[in-house]
């Protein structure tokens, strides 16, 4: 579908007058998949190449929802033996949600992987928080003059970057809402949560199935906006100073259909 222009749709959990609860039992369902479909292992590769050609260990993740993927890389990494410092970061932050990521990081990890967050909203477009940013499964979500505000602010700053979404295939516009539908339906009983919130979780996917909804429609959503590769070049081509960054724009083969842009300061 590279051949195809960007759809710029809008998502059900980007409105603002979609509750906040809604929003979060989404983001909370989304981390869950991670989980569940073990995207860390293609994820953490664009990170480990970042790292690789001299990528600051600190961590900086933009719109990191309820925790989303980058706690798992960080056990992944670790595992290979690369040690990360992760600071999670949303314009508004859940956390409660951090605060349980990182519980569950000290029980894991060494004090050498450490996750912390920052409590008040962080601007991806705006960041001045300093180390290696990330943003994962989320790029999409900014229109192209936000997403190259983003580009341009790492470049200004002299931090790197590492962007990570999925590729713009019409087999995942076709297939992956039904399976991402599927793990929210299998998944909710299991997801741990507060017992009111648990409680909700259950009767907004059974009951009243608004939760399922919301991950087939926003999902199919996500897959038309994503952005191509030769989109991710023009936009990189079109910032300033980009020549004092090193870009590197690929997939990563396997099941999520991990594309990625890479910025690392020469």
């Amino acid at each position: 579908m590279e051949w195809l222009p960007r759809v710029g749709l809008f998502e059900l959990h980007d409105l603002d007058r979609t509750p906040a609860v809604l929003r979060t039992l989404h983001t909370e369902s989304i981390t869950t998949i991670y989980r569940l479909t073990d995207a860390a292992r293609e994820y953490s590769r664009p990170l480990a190449l970042a790292l690789r050609s001299g990528a600051d260990h600190r961590i900086v993740d933009l719109c990191a929802g309820s925790g989303g993927p980058v706690p798992l890389i960080q056990r992944r990494l670790h595992a290979e033996g690369v040690h990360t410092q992760v600071t999670l970061t949303d314009l508004v932050p859940n956390v409660p949600a951090f605060e349980r990521v990182a519980a569950a990081n000290r029980r894991r990890l060494p004090s050498c992987c450490s996750v912390s967050h920052m409590p008040g909203p962080v601007d991806a477009t705006d960041c001045r928080v300093e180390g290696t940013r990330t943003i994962y499964g989320a790029f999409h979500h900014f229109p192209p003059p936000l997403a190259t505000r983003m580009l341009q602010n790492a470049v200004d700053t002299r931090q790197p970057i590492v962007v990570v979404d999925t590729k713009r295939s019409l087999v995942y516009v076709l297939f992956f809402p039904f399976f991402l539908t599927l793990a929210v339906l299998l998944a909710a009983p299991f997801q741990r949560n507060p017992l009111p919130r648990y409680l909700l979780r259950l009767a907004l996917t059974y009951l009243v199935p608004v939760l399922p909804f919301m991950m087939f429609f926003d999902s199919v959503v996500s897959f038309l906006r994503m952005y191509g590769r030769a989109e991710l070049r023009r936009m990189v081509n079109g910032l300033d100073r980009t020549e004092s960054f090193t870009w590197t724009i690929g997939v990563e083969p396997g099941f999520t259909g991990a594309q990625y842009l890479v910025g690392v300061p020469k």
